[in-house]
């Protein structure tokens, strides 16, 4: 079963810049895994220091293999003083089975 996990980060206003460098380096990082489908970033059309990450996983395994990459490390030791306050992560599964959004791929 497909596993998602979405991260609100609220970003120190002088560190925008910085922060965005620093999570689009783990982007591309990312990508190269065999379980990754997603790794979408938005920033919030109001307040430009509040990233949202949307990722989406083959299933929990291979979110759990992504966790012990040494550069999430190294992702997570440049964004903590980077940011106002912990980040809010939430992780979940689909609510159904073969969830028909984007033209029935999620």
């Amino acid at each position: 079963m497909k596993f998602a996990v979405m991260v609100v980060f609220k970003v120190l206003e002088d560190k925008i810049a910085e922060f965005s460098q620093a999570l689009n380096w783990h982007s591309e990082n990312t990508w190269g895994e065999s379980g990754s489908i997603k790794f979408i970033i938005y920033v919030d059309e109001v307040d430009p220091s509040i990233f949202y990450l949307y990722e989406l996983y083959e299933n929990r395994g291979e979110f759990e293999k992504h966790t012990k990459t040494d550069y999430i490390s190294v992702f997570s030791a440049k964004a903590q003083p980077l940011l106002r306050e912990p980040a809010q992560v939430f992780r979940g599964v689909p609510l159904v089975p073969n969830p028909k959004s984007e033209k029935g791929k999620i």
